[in-house]
């Protein structure tokens, strides 16, 4: 027989959202620590509600990684807003998969919130928070290609006249 009384009450509370998997000896055995508690129905109902909430806040997370050229992160802006006053700033941007800084494959959009940076101010943090999920913005998915499919040409067609340049004068 399971011993709940060792458990914490989250933990006891959590069982409770789960005692359709357990056995009839473990769930008498629950009820009994839960009644012993004072636990009630409605203790339950509020942890349930909190659960759903904090699962809500997890996928609101956003897992950007690197791994070498590889990286996934939160790529370009749409809707920029600001607020001088309290500085912060929210857009909508599309978390995608890059490759050598290109974008290759767009996973999600999300409106973003953060303190707003200037571009001399290099003490202040990138750490965000996720407003809401969005569905993907394949106008800023396009724009995104278009601007890196543009910064690629213009590097194709520099790098020739640089180094031509650059060996001429060696």
């Amino acid at each position: 027989m399971p011993d709940y009384q060792q458990m914490s009450r989250d933990e006891v509370l959590r069982l409770t959202l789960e005692r359709d998997q357990l056995t009839d000896e473990a769930r008498l055995a629950l009820d009994a620590e839960a009644a012993r508690r004072g636990l009630s129905d409605v203790d339950d109902q509020s942890f349930r509600a909190d659960e759903v909430a904090a699962a809500r806040e997890r996928d609101k997370e956003i897992d950007e990684f690197s791994f070498g050229w590889i990286e996934k992160k939160l790529i370009g802006r749409k809707d920029y807003s600001h607020d001088p006053k309290f500085r912060i700033e929210e857009f909508d941007a599309t978390l995608g998969v890059t490759f050598v800084l290109i974008p290759v494959i767009p996973l999600a959009s999300y409106r973003i919130r953060r303190l707003y940076r200037r571009w001399w101010n290099v003490c202040v943090s990138d750490q965000y928070r996720v407003l809401e999920k969005l569905p993907r913005n394949w106008e800023q998915i396009l724009v995104t290609w278009i601007q890196a499919a543009a910064a690629l040409l213009a590097i194709r067609l520099t790098l020739p006249f640089v180094l031509h340049h650059f060996v001429y004068w060696r």
